[in-house]
């Protein structure tokens, strides 16, 4: 693999603008199909993206390696050797609630979708730390969400919450090969990582992102995240989304986990219960695939649950985050 340059990435092709389709849910869904994607520029309110961002400064001036008061993410100099991948203090405070419960979000996407939002508990905060240098592979972070959240009927929405420049990385995405099959390695447990080479080196795309852009992407659609190799961390969410009209998982509590079966009580007061057997795919919060009795260790009786189904059947099982 020849090596990738920072200039390379900056001349990476553009993603296609969609704000045209905006209320034309059918439209929205054409992109969509044709590209794997749809990206917005300026469309979500900058009042609540502002708050949202002010969240996540506010955790890297409690830990010490932003400076108060500044008005960027810029690094400090202090020590990262254990800065963390799941940031906990925000998921702990669950703040992409406030987020899409904002009335101007709800709004923007009822409008998209063409009915109410259904939020699936799956947000993933990123705070990519900086000073990383260019590896030759730089999209070794390459997968398809849905071979990690296997049956969840669902978009990726990717939010940047800064500008967001080929050198702090961002996202980029392989249009048009969400219509095949899944390009991870199956024989690779337990994480099953796309293997370089699998996917063209030639065909990703990036743009210039900037806060109240977005990128909702197909559950099959190949992505990736860059690596950062700017002088500031890199912030932004992952929220997953579907139309209230559509396949919805079930979220709930646990009230039985055996080795076969789970019974899950609904909010609604009604207990569904899944059959279980050696193909559904059991993970915690990563992608890594856990055996039955590993989750059945994680996940107890009165906890919450996150399932896909078909006729029954447990397609998938995860804590929702």
């Amino acid at each position: 693999m020849a090596t990738v340059t920072t200039e390379d990435l900056r001349n990476m092709k553009p993603l296609r603008v969609a704000n045209h389709t905006v209320g034309t849910p059918a439209e929205t869904l054409a992109m969509m199909e044709e590209d794997g994607y749809v990206y917005f520029r300026d469309v979500l309110d900058q009042g609540a993206v502002g708050r949202l961002r002010q969240r996540y400064m506010d955790v890297l001036v409690d830990w010490g390696v932003v400076d108060a008061g500044a008005s960027e993410p810029v690094w400090n100099g202090a020590d990262l050797s254990s800065f963390p991948v799941k940031i906990e203090p925000l998921h702990e405070a669950r703040i992409w609630e406030e987020f899409v419960s904002d009335p101007a979000v709800d709004a923007f996407f009822t409008k998209l979708l063409g009915s109410p939002p259904f939020w699936l508990e799956i947000t993933e905060y990123r705070i990519t730390p900086p000073g990383a240098t260019l590896p030759e592979d730089p999209f070794f972070g390459r997968h398809q969400d849905a071979f990690y959240n296997m049956g969840m009927e669902c978009f990726t929405c990717w939010i940047p919450l800064m500008e967001i420049d080929e050198r702090i990385g961002g996202l980029a995405v392989i249009p048009g090969l969400h219509k095949g099959d899944f390009f991870h390695d199956r024989d690779d447990p337990p994480q099953y990582r796309i293997p370089p080479g699998a996917l063209p080196a030639d065909k990703w795309h990036r743009s210039l992102y900037r806060p109240g852009d977005m990128v909702m992407f197909h559950k099959m659609t190949p992505h990736s995240g860059l690596p950062n190799t700017s002088d500031r961390f890199r912030m932004s969410m992952d929220v997953r989304v579907a139309p209230m009209t559509g396949d919805l998982p079930i979220i709930g509590e646990i009230r039985r986990f055996a080795d076969d079966a789970i019974d899950i009580a609904l909010p609604s007061g009604e207990t569904v219960t899944l059959a279980i057997d050696e193909n559904t795919y059991c993970r915690w919060t990563a992608g890594k695939r856990l055996s039955i009795n590993e989750l059945q260790e994680l996940l107890k009786v009165g906890d919450r649950v996150l399932a896909s189904a078909s006729d029954g059947h447990a397609i998938s099982l995860r804590p929702p985050r």
